[in-house]
């Protein structure tokens, strides 16, 4: 996934609700960081694990298959620089195959790429 210029290491993730982007992803990438005026609660999936959302941004996402605007909550995330959540797949037609190891958006079919050997 390309944002704001930049080739961005992205996790789909649809177990999140979030559409998140890293502090230093959105440096380096110039993006506009705003602070929300109702900061939320960012539960993560652990008993008592929680953080604070406090910015946001709109950033410009380039892909096959969607070019376009996107909103991401700028909030500390680990290893990847941008987390695709639950709301932009469904706005935009997601779909994750599993089976094939790829990423679907819209008729756009995108090879998922495998990291330090995860699967």
């Amino acid at each position: 996934l390309n944002v704001n210029g930049l080739d961005a290491l992205t996790l789909w993730d649809s177990g999140s609700t979030s559409t998140a982007m890293s502090p230093p992803f959105a440096d380096v990438s110039k993006a506009l960081v705003f602070r929300l005026t109702n900061p939320v609660v960012l539960q993560l999936g652990t008993v008592g694990s929680r953080s604070r959302i406090n910015f946001g941004t709109k950033s410009n996402i380039v892909s096959d298959g969607y070019t376009g605007p996107g909103y991401f909550d700028v909030v500390n995330i680990d290893k990847y620089d941008v987390i695709i959540g639950t709301p932009f797949m469904h706005e935009h037609g997601v779909v994750l195959d599993f089976n094939t190891k790829c990423v679907q958006i819209g008729n756009v079919t995108i090879p998922a790429k495998i990291i330090d050997g995860e699967q």
